[in-house]
């Protein structure tokens, strides 16, 4: 009997130790606050897009999700940004997002623009695009996302 019991128990530990496969939010990761100067994620992550509110945002109730994103150049030479967010709600959104630009050595290269409102049907997708004003130095883009405020 006390053999079945540990048997049991042994078996019980080991489910538990296996646990459930973790799921991974979709898009964009959540800003977070990082207090070590040394980890990899202290600096901005160039060329990505980072969604600011967490209720926007989360494993369990999403309200958004980061689609697609990428860069081009227009026939200026100015870096196109275009970024696709989905609606996962059933009522409609208003989302708000801008974009800084930086050359090669991730320096600055002009302000962040303003910010500019999405209108996201419900469980639609909606586009966000935005263009530097500079053309031949401007290498990389940083798009914050945010609630209409």
């Amino acid at each position: 009997m006390k053999n079945s019991i540990n048997i049991i128990a042994a078996g019980m530990a080991a489910m538990l130790l296996a646990g459930c496969p973790t799921v991974s939010p979709e898009g964009a990761q959540m800003g977070v606050r990082v207090n070590d100067a040394m980890a990899p994620t202290a600096r901005i992550m160039h060329d990505q897009v980072v969604i600011l509110d967490k209720v926007l945002q989360n494993q369990k109730n999403g309200k958004i999700a980061i689609e697609s994103q990428g860069a081009r150049r227009n026939a200026t030479g100015t870096l196109n940004v275009i970024v696709q967010i989905r609606n996962r709600t059933d009522y409609p959104q208003v989302i708000e997002a801008r974009t800084s630009f930086f050359d090669n050595g991730f320096a600055p290269i002009e302000k962040a623009s303003g910010w500019t409102r999405v209108h996201l049907d419900g469980n639609g997708i909606g586009t966000y695009q935005e263009s530097s004003l500079g053309a031949a130095q401007v290498a990389h883009y940083y798009v914050e996302v945010r609630e209409a405020r």
